[in-house]
């Protein structure tokens, strides 16, 4: 099978952004290195157009756009993989990281599945979850990528986590990361919403895209126990007042905002 690769130059500063925002493409995997990202994707899905207007938004352009044959992307991810330090609390590392000692050690393997604790929006989430008492809580990481939500969740003493993604990779690298931590309270599930899930959340952790987050809102607020704690992100600081509006006309209160490179991370009580 034919892959193409999209070659650009960037700061490291934007490395993570146009790593998910590749993703979002339907980009199966990124490398960075030297000022250098480099996309993949399965070249029928190639959209020139679609690049570019990625790239402009960034002020970035393509360096070179290569057709190559396909490769062991996660091995090449693997390669490229550096530990993650969420807050001053949290390490994401791969088994072959040293440990910091840290208050919450999570380690997974580095696979292709979003939420590693590199990006923004699961740092973001991370660090607020972590000042949460989980203890007996039961908490929902709703689009889990990784598992590094649902894994914190349980180390903080939750006394159930659900776990729900809808891309099967992201399952598979779930249900690995919580064998990885010997985590034993994580029931992993496939699904894109929760419309099957007969308990209530004490805490739920979404992060997931903006329109996702939006039409999903009302099952969250369904499956939400009288004083829950809702999280989200995957908005831009833009957002924040169309979420708000939302979140304001089902009963939810605005407790906590925080921003890291545009990226908007809110936390909300459910009145």
């Amino acid at each position: 099978m034919k892959y193409t690769a999209v070659h650009t130059i960037c700061d490291s500063s934007l490395e993570e952004t146009l790593s998910f925002l590749f993703q979002e493409l339907g980009y199966e995997g990124t490398s960075y290195e030297k000022g250098r990202l480099i996309a993949y994707c399965k070249s029928e899905l190639f959209n020139k157009q679609e690049v570019d207007q990625l790239l402009q938004n960034f002020g970035v352009i393509s360096e070179q756009i290569l057709e190559i044959e396909e490769q062991n992307w996660n091995a090449t991810w693997e390669e490229n993989f550096k530990e993650a330090l969420m807050g001053e609390h949290i390490q994401v590392r791969a088994p072959f990281h040293q440990t910091k000692g840290l208050k919450h050690d999570i380690i997974i393997s580095p696979k292709m599945a979003f939420g590693t604790g590199h990006h923004e929006t699961t740092r973001l989430s991370g660090i607020s979850l972590e000042k949460l008492d989980c203890t007996s809580k039961a908490v929902l990481d709703m689009g889990c990528g990784s598992g590094v939500l649902a894994i914190l969740a349980s180390q903080k003493g939750a006394k159930q986590v659900v776990a729900i993604d809808y891309d099967p990779n992201c399952i598979e690298n779930t249900t690995e990361n919580v064998q990885l931590n010997n985590t034993k309270n994580v029931q992993i599930i496939r699904a894109d919403t929760l419309e099957h899930l007969h308990i209530n959340f004490d805490i739920i952790v979404s992060n997931i895209v903006k329109n996702i987050n939006l039409r999903l809102l009302p099952e969250f607020i369904k499956r939400m126990n009288p004083g829950a704690t809702l999280i989200l992100c995957g908005f831009l600081e833009d957002d924040l007042e169309e979420q708000e509006k939302a979140a304001l006309a089902h009963g939810l209160k605005l407790t906590e905002k925080n921003t890291d490179n545009n990226w908007l991370q809110t936390r909300y009580i459910l009145a």
